[in-house]
């Protein structure tokens, strides 16, 4: 029997100046160009099928949403498979990171773009349900 659908396609990202936020993401994330446009420039990350896609705005959009306990998450994450590499990293290359965050059970942090977009980044523990499901998919 057929899928309805397969996987996530694309996540879109709202910038205001698309030259800068596409040479940010390349520059920080190491993703290569697809497709690129006034309105939108297709990214992805090596050997992966989704599509990052920066589409251009006038101003500034929520990527986040509000849990009602004041608590900020962005709509997606970015994987991890060694958080602390991945925070030092994104130091070094002056972007601005929260702290890391281990609650036992996932390790993340956020990072902000640009124009403000909270990126979260996340490792899971092996006692995460999502960890095995994870590891199928770890390359390197």
């Amino acid at each position: 029997m057929s899928k309805i659908v397969d996987k996530v396609s694309g996540i879109f990202i709202p910038v205001t100046d698309m030259r800068r936020s596409a040479e940010w993401y390349i520059r920080v994330f190491g993703l290569t160009v697809i497709d690129r446009s006034d309105c939108c420039t297709g990214l992805a990350f090596p050997g992966e099928a989704t599509i990052l896609n920066l589409w251009k705005v006038e101003r500034p959009q929520p990527t986040q949403f509000d849990d009602g306990k004041g608590t900020r998450i962005p709509y997606y994450n970015f994987e991890s498979f060694d958080i602390q590499y991945s925070h030092s990293m994104l130091k070094e290359l002056n972007v601005e990171v929260h702290p890391i965050v281990d609650d036992g059970v996932v390790k993340y942090f956020d990072c902000i773009d640009p124009d403000g977009n909270l990126i979260g980044i996340v490792e899971e523990s092996p006692d995460s349900v999502y960890f095995a499901h994870k590891q199928k998919y770890r390359q390197g």
